[in-house]
């Protein structure tokens, strides 16, 4: 009776993980996951494990693909890879201006910004940088 419960079992590639991005991969750019992909994913997870990876923040990425994200697949990985999720707890996080302090990142940003505007490009739009903190 043992062997055909073990057999019923779902199998698992353990020391496979499978990394999506979010973006352009589960979702179009910006946009939200289809019902479609994410029953994909869902199947997937029965065979191998699934990490998610994008460039946004935790926010943005629950817009995309549910409030749930976290604690649906067991590995997550926003802001490119700054803050990780396992198992939906956090198990690390980093930001540039705690690597390098406030007062190198503020003359990172005004060094690059002058260079940036020293360039002679065709064509040059914008004069900002987005800190995601």
């Amino acid at each position: 009776m043992t062997d055909n419960n073990n057999n019923n079992k779902r199998k698992m590639a353990p020391r496979v993980i499978c990394l999506f991005d979010v973006d352009g991969t589960l979702t179009v750019p910006r946009g939200e996951i289809t019902p479609e992909m994410m029953d994909f994913m869902m199947k997937l997870k029965e065979k191998v494990t699934v990490g998610i990876v994008g460039g946004s923040d935790l926010d943005k990425q629950k817009e995309q693909l549910g409030d749930d994200v976290v604690s649906r697949f067991p590995y997550n990985f926003s802001q490119n890879g700054l803050v990780a999720y396992h198992n939906s707890e956090i198990v690390g996080e980093q930001s540039i201006d705690k690597f390098l302090g406030e007062k190198n990142v503020s003359r990172l940003v005004n060094w690059t910004l002058k260079y940036l505007s020293e360039l002679d490009l065709p064509v040059k739009r914008g004069t900002f940088f987005r800190v995601q903190v």
